[in-house]
């Protein structure tokens, strides 16, 4: 509540008819333009359309090096007594009628005075660094109130627009001070009275560079003084003069280009003769010259468009090899039985076609109801909990209990029917002598007992057609 209570009074204070710069305006202006809470830490402060009729409270403020009091209600310089260290003052837009008060501040070089009532320039003598005085749209009338610009030696930028000064004596003050470079008189009454105005300021304010709204160069600097001298004639034959001394200089740094140009060509001209006389009389070996640098060409818009459907192409082509492969060697595993062993040797190929494989039967399947009458039983109305070995369920027999294990596996077939009735009652060195094979069968442990090979599959397929 303390804190809202003192936000209040703030508010009350700077909405107050006459507005004062107190420690607890500052205070806020603080925390609003983030500076630091020690004042003499800061060196810059915006007061600036607020509404101040009187500056004050700024004796802390020891450190500021630029002030911004525009757009108030001041109506006098003062209260700047402990800013040693300031160098930009900006006070226009306010209500002062004099310049004063500054005394306490040697070290300003910049002072924005404009858009006041100040009649008359003064009290700016012990400012000896001020560079740049902005005066405009004051009260100043005559000569006499800027007389007083000679008192300050280093003033280079000068402003003094839009005012009433209507007396053309005011040029012999612009013409001694020493270092003017800047020079704004725009919208003054004695413009109109002093003849070619811009020429004749031109002329005699030497250190001039920029007048009004745009620069002064070398070439009207001289054109101006030669008007002065001899009137529009001599103006114009300076000008003539500086267009034929431009066109001797462009035309001196085309010889000299000129020049460069053919000294460069005889030295290498002298040096390649020199070669070829070393030459002839043996003394230098013959040096490959190298090879030009081949051209290397930007690609048009159809060479990049044709190779690039050149590389889609490759890879069309590249796709459907590869599918074509893999759909031989699909082909080529559709040919060989599921059942075979890779693992097999090989058979000639006389043993194959006397010695089919024997066929093989596909296992009969049981049915589920001889499944459950083999599978012992015991019935039951209700599921009475888990049993090991046993399953519940409704089956065959109905429900109940039923064991949990698989049927006994049928007794596998003779392996003797397998045995190829011509070869069946005889030895393996045997069948190889008989079919007259110069390869060695593989050996049969048993004799009843013939094992197939991956050779005799593709005859025992040929069997079947």
């Amino acid at each position: 509540m303390a804190v809202r209570r003192d936000d209040d009074e703030d508010d009350e204070e700077m909405s107050a008819r006459a507005k004062r710069i107190t420690p607890k305006v500052l205070k806020k202006l603080c925390k609003e333009q983030g500076l630091y809470s020690t004042a003499s830490l800061n060196d810059k402060l915006y007061l600036h359309y607020r509404g101040f009729q009187k500056i004050e409270g700024l004796e802390d403020w020891t450190g500021l090096r630029a002030l911004w009091l525009e757009g108030n209600g001041l109506d006098k310089l003062e209260g700047l007594t402990t800013l040693k260290d300031l160098r930009c003052l900006y006070v226009h837009q306010n209500c002062l009628r004099k310049i004063e008060g500054l005394e306490a501040c040697p070290f300003v070089a910049t002072l924005q005075i404009s858009n006041n009532s100040i009649p008359r320039i003064e009290n700016l003598s012990g400012l000896r660094h001020l560079s740049t005085l902005q005066i405009s749209n004051n009260f100043l009338q005559s000569a006499d109130d800027l007389r007083h610009l000679l008192e300050c030696p280093k003033l280079s930028v000068l402003d003094v627009q839009n005012n009433k000064i209507d007396d053309p004596e005011c040029l012999e003050i612009f013409e001694a001070m020493p270092h003017l470079a800047v020079l704004q008189c725009q919208g003054n009454p004695f413009i109109p009275k002093v003849a070619s105005y811009r020429k004749t300021f031109v002329s005699r304010i030497k250190t001039l560079s920029y007048l009004d709204d745009r620069p002064v160069f070398d070439e009207e600097r001289l054109a101006a003084e030669a008007w002065t001298v001899g009137g529009l004639p001599a103006e114009r034959e300076e000008r003539r003069r500086q267009r034929v001394e431009k066109e001797q200089a462009h035309r001196r740094n085309l010889q000299y280009m000129k020049e460069v140009m053919s000294n460069g060509k005889a030295e290498r001209e002298r040096l390649e003769a020199e070669k070829a006389a070393r030459k002839a009389a043996g003394e230098e070996e013959e040096e490959d010259a190298p090879a030009p640098a081949p051209a290397v060409d930007e690609p048009t818009e159809k060479q990049i468009y044709d190779k690039a459907l050149a590389a889609l192409e490759a890879k069309k082509r590249e796709l459907l090899a590869k599918k074509q492969q893999r759909e031989e060697e699909a082909a080529a595993a559709a040919l060989i039985p599921d059942d075979q062993d890779e693992s097999w040797p090989a058979v000639p190929a006389h043993v194959r076609e006397h010695n089919p494989p024997p066929r093989q039967q596909a296992p009969a399947t049981v049915p589920a109801a001889d499944a459950d009458a083999d599978c012992t039983f015991e019935p039951c109305n209700t599921f009475a909990g888990a049993r090991p070995g046993h399953v519940f369920k409704l089956g065959s027999k109905g429900l109940g209990y039923y064991s949990d294990g698989p049927p006994p596996a049928a007794a596998p077939a003779a392996a003797g029917a397998a045995v190829a009735p011509k070869f069946a009652d005889k030895s393996d060195a045997q069948v190889v002598e008989e079919v007259g094979g110069d390869a060695a069968a593989p050996t049969i442990d048993s004799p009843s007992a013939a094992v197939p090979t991956p050779a005799t599959a593709s005859a025992d397929l040929e069997d079947l057609d």
